[in-house]
């Protein structure tokens, strides 16, 4: 499943990105703590995908959010 799939409200354990995203953004994600086994958490999906990372909240674009493989927590 793709965290742009994901529903507002529910939780997502963080498996990985696909091969469309560039490095230098998955290296951005990996300084944030996004790293592969991380539970998110979906707080909205427009205008963009905004989800928490522990204390963390990011706004992600939606091409990016297709780019992040997710599965239920």
């Amino acid at each position: 499943m793709r965290l742009a799939d994901a529903s507002p409200g529910s939780t997502v354990r963080f498996r990985g990105f696909d091969a469309t995203l560039e490095t230098m953004l998955q290296d951005q994600f990996l300084a944030y703590g996004i790293a592969v086994g991380q539970t998110l958490s979906v707080l909205q999906q427009r205008p963009m995908t905004l989800i928490q990372c522990d204390h963390t909240e990011l706004a992600v674009e939606h091409s990016v959010a297709r780019a992040m493989v997710v599965a239920p927590a």
